[in-house]
């Protein structure tokens, strides 16, 4: 029979592990600045974004890393980049490109005229 202060520190082990894998495997989904790890994801649910405009924010040389999730058809439009992708209704698109135009841009569903995010692309 195994003392309780094996079980315990074999469960604390367990719980450290735990929390250490998810940290590893949940990436940064925030939009942060600084060096991006992970992807922005934007939903789109009735020709709207969830949530609000979403602003993301960038240094210059960051990887832009966007995918937006929606459930309308529509062209996905990265103003000032001029990146452009149609969207199936229940698709996702992607986007992966270096941040090396700085300013404010805007993300939007070109047909419907509908703001997603803004791309906020500040000097490194």
């Amino acid at each position: 029979m195994q003392s309780t202060p094996f079980r315990v520190g074999a469960v604390v082990a367990l719980a450290a592990a735990a929390v250490a894998l998810f940290f590893v495997l949940s990436g940064d989904d925030d939009g942060g600045g600084g060096e991006q790890a992970g992807t922005s994801t934007i939903v789109v649910k009735g020709g709207e974004p969830v949530g609000g405009v979403q602003e993301l924010e960038y240094t210059s040389g960051d990887q832009v890393q966007i995918k937006v999730q929606s459930d309308v058809a529509d062209e996905v439009h990265v103003h000032g980049y001029d990146l452009m992708k149609d969207v199936a209704p229940g698709g996702p698109v992607s986007f992966d490109f270096p941040a090396d135009i700085e300013g404010l841009f805007e993300i939007e569903l070109e047909d419907s005229k509908t703001e997603l995010a803004e791309l906020s692309v500040e000097p490194g």
